[in-house]
């Protein structure tokens, strides 16, 4: 009777363990594959809330889970530089065309050339961005969108001073010193400090219409030049003239913004995000705005358009949905649609796209030819390099200005500086 009762205890434990057992093996083959992906947050809320909506029908149609973050652009190079050393590094991720070599160095990002090629076929990727994504011949990104600036400027202001839009650096500084003078307003405000991205765009955009740059055309570093030094010597003279306030150096990427929507600034250098604000918030304004090519230096016309990527994890457990959801995002006629919605915001990596009749708009044309005739990205004329990027992310060329504006350097001191410093950051990349 003992026995009895031992054998049927012990096949009861059996039955009990195959059926937790079999709940387990169940729920682990309903467990959705995940994937984590990161974006740039975009003053523009209708263009994250598109992509947005794209990866719920994305996760729909392939039966998979997106983690989507949308991250400000300031704090996108520390959140990734945190995650390569916690080995948590996104499956996908938006990133600027400047990193993205510092990042293949690390091994961190997956060959996606396949996708590349597939997506090219549909309609021909920028030639320019597409060799920026390229690292010994494998593409290990796709190129993005690009994020051309134009100027902005009162008309009323310049009308009741008798003044025309400004179309040379100098005629800026006149134009502005003008303004300034004249009223209760700034000229012409931009940051120049840490962290935002704005004041690296503006003084690389300076540098490059004076002749100089970080790189030459074989990428290596020639930051100390007569042309660089006359571009400090600008940019300084802006601040140190009064034609800019002083506390520009404390701005974030959102202060030029604010300037000219509270108008206090009759002139800033940004992104369409500045127009997408008048467009919904105050139209008056919007009429009363040019929106212009950015000023030309003795060197020509510049725009840093800080083009960007997408990428994957070389470690991501699933690349080939990685590869599926890059696929999707790109695709042209999806793709348009979140053009469209970040209303002149960014620019189309698809040449064929800027046929389209939303870029003729008078506002937008700006930002469509700062791009299409005149952007380059950060390390121009070189390659981008991972030492570039490391500049750009690092803000060097911000703290180079600061030492003068901020410190009371000279601007051949601040430039000795500015080459020093990247001097080591070229060393550490060789």
């Amino acid at each position: 009777m003992v026995q009895k009762k031992k054998w049927g205890c012990l096949l009861i434990s059996t039955v009990v363990v195959f059926v937790v057992l079999g709940q387990f093996i169940s729920v682990l083959a309903q467990e959705k594959p995940t994937l984590n992906v990161w974006f740039w947050r975009s003053f523009v809320k209708e263009q994250n809330a598109y992509m947005a909506n794209q990866i719920k029908e994305f996760e729909q149609s392939k039966g998979v889970k997106v983690n989507v973050s949308f991250i400000p652009a300031e704090e996108l190079f520390r959140k990734w530089m945190a995650s390569v050393e916690a080995k948590t590094f996104p499956d996908v991720s938006e990133m600027w065309i400047s990193n993205i070599i510092q990042f293949e160095h690390m091994g961190i990002l997956l060959d996606i050339t396949d996708v590349f090629s597939e997506m090219n076929a549909k309609s021909l990727l920028s030639p320019m961005l597409s060799d920026a994504v390229t690292a010994e011949g494998r593409k290990i990104g796709l190129p993005l969108h690009s994020s051309a600036e134009a100027h902005y400027w009162r008309k009323d202001i310049l009308a009741n001073l008798g003044l025309s839009v400004p179309d040379t650096w100098d005629q800026l500084k006149d134009t502005a010193k003008k303004i300034t003078e004249g009223g209760s307003f700034y000229g012409f405000a931009t940051a120049l400090g840490r962290p935002a991205t704005d004041g690296e765009k503006f003084i690389n955009t300076v540098i490059w219409s004076y002749g100089g740059s970080v790189a030459d055309k074989e990428g290596n570093l020639v930051l100390k030049s007569e042309e660089t030094l006359e571009a400090v010597k600008y940019i300084a003279g802006l601040v140190e003239e009064g034609i800019m306030p002083r506390g520009i150096a404390s701005w974030d990427d959102g202060s030029n913004n604010r300037a000219y929507q509270t108008k206090w600034a009759a002139g800033i250098q940004n992104t369409a995000s500045v127009y997408n604000y008048m467009r919904q918030n105050d139209p008056a304004l919007l009429e009363n705005t040019a929106i212009t090519p950015i000023p030309e230096g003795p060197a020509g016309r510049f725009s840093d358009v800080s083009p960007h990527a997408i990428v994957a994890n070389k470690a991501t457990r699933y690349p080939e949905i990685a590869k599926e959801l890059i696929k999707f995002i790109m695709e042209p006629v999806r793709y348009q649609g979140w053009i469209e919605q970040a209303g002149g915001q960014i620019q189309p990596v698809y040449p064929a796209l800027l046929d389209n009749p939303f870029w003729k708009d008078p506002y937008k044309k700006a930002f469509a030819e700062m791009g299409a005739k005149y952007g380059v990205y950060e390390g121009w004329p070189g390659p981008p390099t991972a030492a570039a990027g490391e500049i750009f992310a690092g803000y060097v060329l911000s703290d180079m200005i600061q030492k003068v504006i901020v410190e009371g350097w000279t601007s051949e001191q601040a430039l000795e500086w500015g080459f020093e410093k990247a001097k080591g950051i070229y060393a550490r990349w060789e």
